[in-house]
């Protein structure tokens, strides 16, 4: 099945189903939080529904957490590129 098609609801093909949501919600910039994104990164590379769970992620303003293998940085810079306007983060 394509990444960019799945078909019903994509939530339930992801990869992070099987893992510790914590992965996905990293906390801080401690060692054990960045090694906790690069383990969530490492997963949705391989899922079949990264680029619907990126896009879903993008289209819903959704601020925290590892979704399609983007941090919540990189999913503000790519809005930023579209020339969305997005609330600064204290």
């Amino acid at each position: 099945m394509p990444d960019s098609d799945p078909g019903g609801d994509w939530r339930l093909q992801g990869l992070c189903r099987s893992e510790d949501p914590d992965s996905w919600f990293p906390v801080g910039a401690t060692p054990a939080a960045k090694a906790a994104e690069r383990h969530a990164k490492a997963v949705c590379w391989r899922c079949p529904v990264r680029v619907v769970c990126g896009r879903w992620a993008l289209d819903h303003r959704e601020p925290v957490g590892v979704w399609g293998g983007l941090s919540e940085g990189e999913r503000r810079a790519i809005l930023r590129r579209r020339g969305v306007r997005l609330p600064e983060i204290a």
